[in-house]
């Protein structure tokens, strides 16, 4: 049951940052990419459609919430959860977002692109901001549902 919950949590803080993601862009029109960062990769290798981003996000969101929980099970703290969503950040900075071509920490060609191309990267000041923002979402939500469904029944 432990696994279910965690998974519930982690898709719950994916969804918070997809949601959060949306609004930056269409609430302040401040996205520094074209497309969600998980379509970014799937564009590499050469697939484009709209539902597989999204399904891929939840999964390795859920994934990381699994991985989150039990490695800290004695420790589901808010601090935790966010230091945590750090480093999954950091994780994003320098694996992710370099496979994808927006360099380490953005500083990549994505800047050299059109404009129209997906790849596309505006500024690296607000990729970095916005990207360590809603993961700090995610860690958050993680820490605090994680803390009231799991460290109260399961521990």
């Amino acid at each position: 049951m432990k696994w279910i919950v965690s998974i519930f949590c982690g898709l719950l803080a994916t969804a918070s940052m997809d949601v959060a993601m949306k609004g930056f862009s269409l609430v302040f029109g401040l996205m520094p990419m074209n497309i969600h960062p998980a379509a970014a990769f799937l564009y590499i290798l050469g697939i484009e459609n709209e539902l597989l981003p999204l399904l891929l996000h939840f999964s390795y969101g859920s994934l990381w919430a699994v991985v989150y929980v039990y490695a800290f099970s004695n420790d589901l703290s808010f601090i935790r959860s966010l230091q945590f969503s750090v480093i999954l950040w950091l994780f994003m900075m320098v694996v992710y977002s370099p496979i994808i071509g927006w360099g380490f920490f953005g500083y990549g060609n994505a800047g050299l692109l059109e404009s129209v191309h997906p790849l596309y990267l505006k500024s690296i000041a607000g990729y970095l901001f916005i990207t360590l923002l809603v993961h700090l979402l995610y860690g958050a939500v993680l820490g605090y549902t994680s803390q009231r469904l799991i460290s109260e029944k399961y521990l």
